[in-house]
């Protein structure tokens, strides 16, 4: 090498050593210190479990940056700095999706320019991670193959300083806030203090659950097939039986399993869905007159159909397990079906789409849905839960037919009369599993194929009012009232025809 080219290799090392120490220290004093000194101490925040392993992983990145200004941009040290500040993505991503689904302004802990602290972590390991990929790009050669230990500057020896009386003080704050091991924080912290009257040391968050990187979204999909079919284990005792009037298999040629069913009283016509078809039929379920397969992806991701309804006698909407849903208008000959390409895999020249979108719920929001329904005379779209492993609320809810906006949400609860036929204790409506719906006459009929049972919901009183069973129902998948008769489909396309309920079904 060159007098000149060592020259501007040492100017470039210098250089890099100077951006990298200003990291160092901005990373080490703004952050992290004013996280602990600052909001810590002054203003009493206290840090959860989550933003212990944010503020590590910012502490880590520091310390792996000093390791460089001493001992030279090695590949190891820079290495693992990007593994950490990944992991520190991670972890603002977790945390902030814990919240960001939240209302305006609703969050946790204190607002810094707008947004809540953890939430900023997500752009700090970003920077973090451009600024290791800055310094790789301009480390040359020589610098990784340079002696080391390296001489230290003044400012170098400052950034250590900084560490340190940094890293104090979050010892100091850990032990307070947190307690020395076993204990690991808490999910919901009480305001810091320096008086160990104050300090909350606890175990509350180790639990025996599976570690899942989807932490509460690892919600199962929803599967007819898991529920139990006989009456006897159900927990209802003593339950009045619907006469079946007529059992056969459909025979509609359509594509996939029954997974939906609706009626259309003006022009004699069910609605039938599969996992993404729609298809209308004669009055007789003998006959598909229309059908078609809608393209599920794009713009808004369609689960598979958990029912259909219609919202008038051209227009159906289908549902989906997800709540998203999808709004198709009959074609009436005019339809393009270039411009149909975009929204159907088959049947393109069948249905217009209208529109594409998702129902927003609150009380219903982690639980997947398998019914729906609408009720004319309220201009409502019901839908429906069924229980999961965390969340087993029967839970209905009521969207405004006009903009699909929810308009209330309810859990049910038992008639009186209805609770004294519960065999064996509390929890009897979690155990139900409702996957089709019918809604008339300010009533609405939810059959569960678990243990066969039709619940009859008054919708004013939004109390289970009756319950019923039909024998030899197995995975019921959608429910439709026509002329005072309940027609059941099931998931293997047998259709189970029943004497209606008595209440507003007439």
């Amino acid at each position: 090498m060159t007098p000149v080219n060592r020259q501007a290799s040492a100017e470039s090392a210098g250089a890099t050593f100077r951006v990298l120490v200003a990291a160092v220290l901005f990373l080490t004093v703004v952050p992290v210190g004013t996280a602990v000194f600052v909001l810590g101490f002054v203003h009493g925040d206290s840090p959860c479990v989550l933003c212990w392993q944010q503020r590590i992983g910012m502490a880590l990145v520091a310390l792996l940056g000093l390791f460089v200004l001493r001992y030279g941009p090695k590949p190891k040290y820079l290495g693992l700095a990007v593994l950490v500040a990944a992991y520190g993505v991670f972890m603002g991503l977790r945390h902030a999706g814990l919240h960001l689904a939240r209302d305006v302004g609703q969050g946790f802990s204190i607002e810094l320019f707008g947004a809540h602290t953890y939430t900023w972590s997500l752009f700090i390991f970003w920077c973090a991670i451009v600024v290791v990929g800055g310094l790789l790009m301009s480390v040359r050669p020589a610098a990784v193959a340079a002696a080391s230990p390296r001489a230290l500057r003044r400012v170098d020896h400052l950034a250590m300083g900084a560490f340190l009386v940094v890293m104090a003080g979050n010892l100091v704050q850990a032990f307070a806030s947190t307690g020395p091991p076993p204990f690991v924080g808490q999910a919901d912290p009480v305001r810091f203090s320096f008086n160990p009257a104050y300090w909350v040391w606890s175990l509350d968050e180790y639990h025996s659950r599976p570690v899942s990187l989807r932490g509460r979204w690892a919600i199962p999909k929803p599967d007819v097939a898991l529920a139990d079919p006989d009456p006897g284990r159900g927990p209802f005792r003593d339950l009045p039986r619907l006469a079946v009037v007529e059992r056969r298999r459909l025979d509609l040629g359509v594509r996939g399993s029954p997974t939906g069913l609706a009626y259309d009283e003006p022009t004699d016509r069910f609605v039938l869905t599969t996992e993404h078809g729609v298809y209308l039929t004669d009055g007789a379920l003998t006959q598909v007159v229309r059908g078609a397969v809608v393209d599920p992806l794009f713009a808004v991701d369609l689960g598979r159909f958990a029912g259909a309804v219609f919202l008038d006698s051209r227009t159906v909407a289908a549902v989906s397990e997800n709540k998203s849903y999808v709004v198709l208008r009959e074609a009436d000959g005019t339809i393009d079906a270039v411009r149909g390409f975009r929204s159907f895999l088959d049947g393109r020249d069948q249905f217009e789409e209208i529109s594409r979108s998702r129902l927003a719920t609150v009380r219903a929001k982690m639980q997947y849905v398998m019914a729906a329904a609408v009720d004319d005379d309220r201009r409502a779209l019901y839908t429906v839960t069924v229980p999961n492993d965390r969340h087993k609320r029967l839970i209905v809810s009521h969207f405004d037919t006009t903009d699909m906006t929810l308009s209330e949400e309810f859990v049910l609860s038992l008639a009186p009369d209805v609770a004294e036929s519960v065999q064996d204790g509390d929890g009897a409506l979690e155990r139900v599993y409702v996957t089709g719906a019918t809604a008339v006459g300010g009533y609405l009929y939810l059959m569960s194929a678990a243990h066969g049972t039709l619940l009859t919901v008054d919708l004013d009183a939004r109390q289970v009012a009756a319950v019923l069973t039909v024998d030899g129902l197995v995975a019921p998948t959608g429910l439709a009232l026509r002329r005072g008769r309940l027609f059941v489909v099931c998931a293997d396309g047998t259709l189970v025809v029943v004497e209606g309920a008595s209440r507003g079904a007439s």
